[in-house]
């Protein structure tokens, strides 16, 4: 039998919590430094190992909703320009996969980067060409992701130890619950 990743992982935790920490001299501090740090990163392995496809699924729905939503409110804006274009290009490509239910996971990072770069283009269109209520808009929809984004991203490296409150976070299972607006 070939032990999974999480086992591999779990392994390598107790070790160096249960061998390799102990047998550092306490003076020095570098080294004990180094192996927390080695600890912490195999807590957040162990904790993501099978979540990582899901995290760029849940990423690709949201840009894909979020550039539909700003493409929506540049149409009404009566704007028509290349950042436009491109997007409804990424959202086109992207659609296939949105509809789908196991796209590899390769073809979700690279949906998940165009969807990012079209997000990022519709941004800077919006503020160098929207009417103020399209820029309102955007910051609004923008704003909205980004605090999902940051509080998904404090819970996947929650494990690390860095949070200074980390039960108020939700769990992971509730950030990568998949975006209930429909696509």
């Amino acid at each position: 039998m070939t032990p999974d990743h999480s086992l591999r992982l779990a392994t390598l935790l107790r070790a160096m919590q249960e061998v390799v920490l102990p047998a550092i001299d306490p003076k020095n501090r570098l080294a004990i430094d180094q192996a927390n740090i080695v600890v912490g990163n195999l807590r957040i392995l162990l904790d993501q190992c099978d979540k990582a496809y899901q995290y760029e699924w849940v990423e690709l729905r949201e840009y894909f909703n979020l550039v539909s939503e700003i493409c929506s409110s540049a149409r009404s804006d009566g704007r028509a320009d290349d950042a436009l274009d491109a997007a409804d290009t990424a959202l086109a490509e992207s659609r296939v996969l949105v509809g789908i239910d196991i796209p590899t996971q390769a073809e979700l990072v690279a949906r998940v980067r165009d969807l990012k770069g079209a997000a990022d283009a519709l941004l800077h269109t919006a503020y160098q060409h929207g009417s103020p209520e399209h820029r309102a808009r955007v910051d609004t929809l923008v704003h909205e992701q980004a605090q999902r984004q940051l509080t998904r991203e404090r819970v996947w490296f929650r494990k690390a130890g860095f949070e200074l409150d980390a039960g108020q976070l939700p769990s992971m299972e509730d950030v990568l619950c998949l975006v209930t607006r429909s696509v």
